[in-house]
């Protein structure tokens, strides 16, 4: 299974993953305004930082760059007014949305760089992508808000990120071209793409046992997210193919608070037979693990190793440092949008698990 990683010493170079708020925000105001979702002007500006999730400060930038570009003027005390343009290509049915239920600014670098990128490649491919953010399509009465978005915006196709199961059940009875950026959960006809979270998990065990150690857990959420299950089935088997050798390991959630993890490691460290290894996925959980070790007084790597599931461009600040898995946003993008073209141009709706192997980042906190 190592011999399935690329390995990059901690600190190397990698891809730029800083992307402005305030572009985002543009190009989606750009996005509307192309397709005829405001005419004449647009909604006020406490409106609009509620749709865009933005705040007003980011919003009022954003709209300076629109009216330097032409696409806007405005007049002390009245709406912006949106300038007569050429119609262009972008028609509803030329329009692709992409749906989370996390605003912009709270979205890490690399998913903002991804989602940058799968914008450019489908406007290459004719296609307009817009960022709808909001909570009412993930919660418990998502079909309803799933029926009128569809009425409303009718697109050419659907790109889910973050989705749940009952998400990609709806897409998937209703059969509508749609790609999941993430992992698609059992008996789901959807195509998706998302990291080998599961190879990245046995990887890390892997990684673990090279290092003498026996006693493993594996730190996750309780999301009932898909990537999160394939990263447990990957940690167990990893450690069941071993146990003859004495090697145990656990699946430990949390419930995603600093109080909840640090609660979960106390209840760990405890114990007589206290683990020595942590694998833990989402890199501000990792931030919390590591400080609460190091709070403990347990040298890293020496009494206790860990490894990040994930990245994020904070880790590479973090001392120790941290090893870590890593990829190509511009890859995942690509991914992506190769999906998407094949699907709002006629191909069959059908399950297809696009896999991108991560790079693994060597660190301190391993050792």
């Amino acid at each position: 299974m190592t011999t399935m990683m690329n390995s990059l010493p901690a600190g190397a170079p990698k891809v730029p993953q800083r992307v402005s708020l305030v572009a985002q925000t543009a190009g989606i105001l750009k996005e509307r305004i192309s397709t005829g979702f405001w005419s004449g002007q647009l909604p006020g500006e406490h409106e609009l930082c509620d749709q865009l999730q933005v705040s007003r400060v980011t919003l009022r930038k954003a709209l300076e760059e629109l009216g330097r570009a032409g696409w806007l003027r405005s007049r002390q005390g009245q709406r912006h007014q949106i300038v007569p343009r050429p119609r262009r290509m972008a028609t509803s049915n030329r329009r692709v949305i992409l749906l989370t239920d996390q605003p912009l600014h709270l979205l890490n670098p690399f998913t903002l760089y991804w989602m940058d990128c799968l914008r450019e490649q489908l406007n290459e491919g004719g296609y307009h992508l817009e960022t709808h953010a909001g909570q009412a399509a993930f919660g418990a009465k998502a079909e309803q808000s799933l029926v009128q978005m569809q009425k409303q915006f009718h697109p050419a196709g659907w790109v889910l990120f973050r989705s749940n199961e009952r998400m990609q059940q709806w897409f998937s009875r209703q059969a509508l071209p749609c790609v999941i950026a993430g992992s698609g959960h059992p008996n789901v006809r959807l195509p998706s793409v998302d990291l080998d979270y599961r190879a990245a998990c046995r990887h890390a065990v892997g990684q673990f046992l090279a290092r003498q150690h026996r006693n493993l857990v594996f730190l996750n959420p309780e999301s009932g997210a898909a990537g999160d299950l394939e990263s447990e089935q990957g940690f167990i088997e990893a450690a069941q193919a071993r146990a003859g050798d004495g090697v145990r390991a656990a699946v430990v959630r949390h419930d995603g608070t600093v109080r909840g993890i640090c609660n979960k490691l106390d209840h760990l460290l405890e114990r007589p037979d206290r683990p020595t290894a942590f694998l833990v996925s989402r890199p501000a959980f990792v931030c919390t693990a590591l400080s609460h070790l190091l709070r403990r007084k347990l040298s890293l790597p020496r009494e206790v190793a860990l490894i990040s599931r994930d990245d994020d461009s904070f880790l590479e600040c973090m001392v120790p440092t941290v090893a870590r898995y890593t990829s190509s946003p511009t890859g995942f993008a690509r991914k992506i949008s190769r999906l998407v073209l094949e699907i709002v141009q006629g191909a069959p709706l059908a399950r297809a698990d696009a896999r991108i192997m991560p790079v693994f980042v060597r660190g301190e906190t391993l050792g």
